[in-house]
């Protein structure tokens, strides 16, 4: 059967590292970048007769994300020993959930090539391993373990993803809503957030899957993206020429661009799982969940669908303000301020104006900062007060930019600075109106040409105007005045 009739059939285990200050069973630092071996005591390392203290805080950010993701939240989960034995894990045990985890069957949403639901068959708390680091030395590997014991959540979906692309969608619509809940940094790079997908293909139309492989050790979204595609393009070259797909975990080679096999899965660990003897059941009280609902913040999605709906703006827009959630904050914050200041304005328009201010000025301005509007020297006060300038013509949409370019690099309000600049409009028409009348008298071939039809030459006007006042002149006040004073008033003049 040719290749092309074959459907791939992909899941993914997500595992997300919980910001948490302290790690899931013991006091010690779970924080990341510590000299190596400095975030260790007698727990994390295994020490005969230590026992765990569980983390309620952990249980807590599991919850935020089970209701995130439309789970159902037990309120009574296991947690449990899964057995191996490797030389980043100290204890021979990882404390895991299995048959009784906290969080199940669950869905995320994803746009590709239209909506897109994905089953989260399950998420679990368990604690993290140390790191084995093959590249110092090269006749040894050395062991960091300020890593074990750092909590984690495993997001296992149902095999519902059926390319590369729609992976990679998954993978940033869960960064998004760890970011969004403030449970976890989503950096793949520094393995807070980390992926391993299963993949097979089958024939369309069978229900039946396919032999999967797993693949490993993929640290950016382009990454898992790549390797999946690899991965399908390379079982449905080994049906074609008649071979079997083997059942086996795959390391990601970014460089070639391939995967290798690390080992076969028939050879795969028995993990003897059991509840652990040494800590209680988890269980999420009524007012657990009440508190977690309480405090759980406006997902994307809903703010996204928001944005449109009340404020009118398009869904470009919305998507890209509330992609991240300090961005969707700092918006709303400058909007309000923005309506504050002019309560009779129309809600669209305004939401546009600091719309477009937020997407090419603060956006680009923040890279500066790391991306992080946290550090920005510009407040969302400040920017809606500067909008707010603009949009009642105090000043020219360059002179805006010249103000916000200033607003970065010292105090006072926006007005002020546009005062100290001489970027200030003049729209008082008492005062413009004489300028007007003394350019018009000042050229008349060029009135007499304006009223044969030559429209053109109003710029001409426009520009003596603002020579006189230096450029401070609002332009749109004084075509106005121009066109009333020549006889302009008609739509052809216009």
């Amino acid at each position: 059967m040719p290749a092309a009739k074959y459907e791939p059939v992909i899941g993914l285990e997500v595992h997300c590292q919980l910001r948490t200050a302290s790690k899931a069973f013991s006091p010690d630092s779970a924080s990341f970048g510590a000299r190596p071996n400095s975030n260790v005591d007698v727990i994390s390392l295994g020490y005969p007769g230590t026992l765990p203290i569980p983390n309620i805080r952990v249980v807590e950010y599991a919850v935020r994300m089970g209701f995130a993701t439309h789970c159902t939240v037990a309120d009574r989960s296991i947690l449990a020993r899964k057995h191996y034995f490797y030389p980043d894990l100290p204890k021979g045990y990882q404390i895991s959930q299995f048959e009784h985890p906290l969080c199940a069957n669950g869905y995320v949403d994803i746009e590709a090539d239209g909506a897109r639901r994905i089953g989260v068959t399950r998420i679990h708390i368990e604690e993290d391993a140390g790191k084995s680091l093959h590249d110092q030395d090269p006749e040894c590997t050395l062991l960091d373990f300020n890593r074990c014991g750092v909590p984690l959540i495993e997001i296992v979906s149902e095999p519902d993803l059926r390319s590369g692309r729609e992976a990679y969608l998954y993978m940033q619509k869960i960064r998004q809503l760890v970011r969004y809940l403030e449970i976890c940094d989503g950096n793949m790079e520094e393995g807070s957030l980390r992926c391993d997908a299963n993949v097979s293909i089958r024939p369309v139309g069978c229900a039946q899957l396919g032999v999967k492989t797993e693949i490993k050790n993929m640290n950016s979204f382009r990454y898992v993206e790549r390797a999946i595609d690899h991965e399908i393009a390379r079982q449905q070259a080994l049906v074609s020429r008649g071979e079997a797909v083997v059942h086996q975990t795959l390391l990601w080679d970014a460089g070639s661009g391939t995967t290798r096999p690390m080992r076969s899965k028939e050879d795969a660990h028995d993990y003897r799982y059991f509840p652990d003897p040494d800590l209680p059941p988890v269980v999420v009280t009524a007012s657990l969940r009440s508190s977690v609902l309480a405090s759980q913040p406006e997902l994307p999605d809903a703010r996204c669908n928001r944005f449109e709906e009340q404020l009118g703006l398009p869904p470009y827009d919305a998507a890209v303000l509330t992609e991240e959630r300090s961005v969707a904050d700092y918006f709303e914050a400058a909007l309000e301020v923005l309506r504050d200041g002019s309560p009779g304005g129309n809600l669209h328009s305004q939401a546009k104006a600091v719309s477009n201010v937020v997407m090419t000025d603060v956006l680009r301005a923040a890279k500066e900062y790391a991306g992080s509007l946290d550090e920005f020297p510009v407040p969302p006060a400040r920017l809606g007060a500067l909008v707010a300038l603009r949009l009642s013509g105090a000043i020219s949409s360059t002179g805006m930019r010249e103000v916000f370019g200033c607003l970065q690099e010292e105090d006072g309000e926006p007005e002020e600075i546009a005062r100290a600049q001489k970027l200030l409009q003049v729209s008082d028409d008492s005062l413009l109106l004489p300028v007007v009348e003394e350019v018009l008298v000042s050229f008349p071939a060029q009135v007499a040409t304006f009223r044969e039809g030559k429209t053109s030459v109003l710029g001409f006007f426009i520009g003596q105007v603002m020579r006189r006042f230096g450029g401070s002149a609002d332009p749109v006040r004084v075509r106005r005045l121009l066109l009333e004073q020549i006889g302009g008033e008609n739509d052809t003049l216009r």
